[in-house]
């Protein structure tokens, strides 16, 4: 059950929802996060049944790859089944020779016969998030070939190994933008985010190594450096799953049924 605090903030968001204009579209922002992004099928399905229109989707890291695959025609389903199936730590994946314990662009395999070719063979424009490594800052891919941006955010830093496009090396949007609202900022249309990297609440006890406390607070500083947009957005629903890890996909489903059940919980 969740607590009088929660349900009054979901009651609030759910109002905002159903609020929305069907005759206006919407922009829709998706946060990185990795298997956690399994939650933003959850709330596609919820626009889809409220008969809202999407004009265009932003996304980082997991969310871009959700976007990609969505635009391409996938439904939500095949989508989760892609996660359910995906395991992103294969052997077969171990480089080492390139900057990362594994070769992103071997993970194309997974996806590049499910996402189309070119950002104007969508069915709907999306913004793909990477970080130029080289120069720190983020660029919003949006036209051209969609594969390697794909790749590119979801490149988590020493883990992948960065994508070069066009002689420049990207690496995971997450590290400069996880919560890409910029595309959009100038639209006019309502902004609905989809963030999926909200830190747990500890106890003190949960806080008694420095390590653990070290560990926390970079997950407190990153997710600072995102929250403030939430008020840039007509509603942002953030999903409590901070007790997944987000990198094992035996979680997926487990991620899916628990956002489903937590939008489910200010449905009408």
């Amino acid at each position: 059950m969740l607590c009088v605090k929660i349900k009054k903030v979901l009651k609030n968001n759910r109002d905002k929802l159903y609020r929305l204009d069907k005759n206006s579209p919407i922009n829709l922002v998706l946060s990185g996060g990795g298997m956690k992004c399994a939650a933003h099928l959850a709330l596609l399905e919820k626009i889809e049944a409220l008969g809202l229109k999407i004009n265009a989707i932003s996304g980082s890291s997991g969310g871009a790859l959700v976007a990609a695959l969505y635009a391409s025609g996938l439904s939500t389903q095949e989508i989760l089944e892609i996660f359910k199936n995906t395991s992103l730590f294969k052997f077969s994946y171990l480089s080492i020779v390139k900057a990362g314990l594994f070769d992103t662009f071997l993970f194309k395999s997974i996806i590049e016969n499910k996402i189309k070719n070119k950002f104007g063979a969508l069915n709907l424009p999306i913004y793909v998030t990477a970080s130029n490594m080289q120069t720190g800052k983020p660029r919003y891919f949006c036209k051209g070939k969609l594969l390697k941006p794909v790749l590119a955010s979801c490149a988590i830093p020493g883990i992948f190994s960065p994508i070069s496009i066009n002689k420049v090396l990207y690496s995971d949007g997450g590290i400069l933008d996880n919560f890409p609202i910029q595309p959009f900022i100038k639209s006019g249309l309502p902004i609905i985010g989809s963030y999926v990297s909200e830190p747990a609440v500890k106890t003190p006890e949960q806080l008694n190594t420095t390590l653990k406390v070290v560990a926390h607070a970079s997950y407190l500083r990153a997710h600072s450096a995102e929250s403030f947009k939430f008020n840039f957005t007509k509603v942002t629903i953030s999903f409590p799953l901070s007790h997944y890890s987000g990198l094992d996909n035996k979680e997926a489903e487990k991620i899916y049924k628990a956002s489903k059940d937590y939008l489910d919980d200010f449905s009408i």
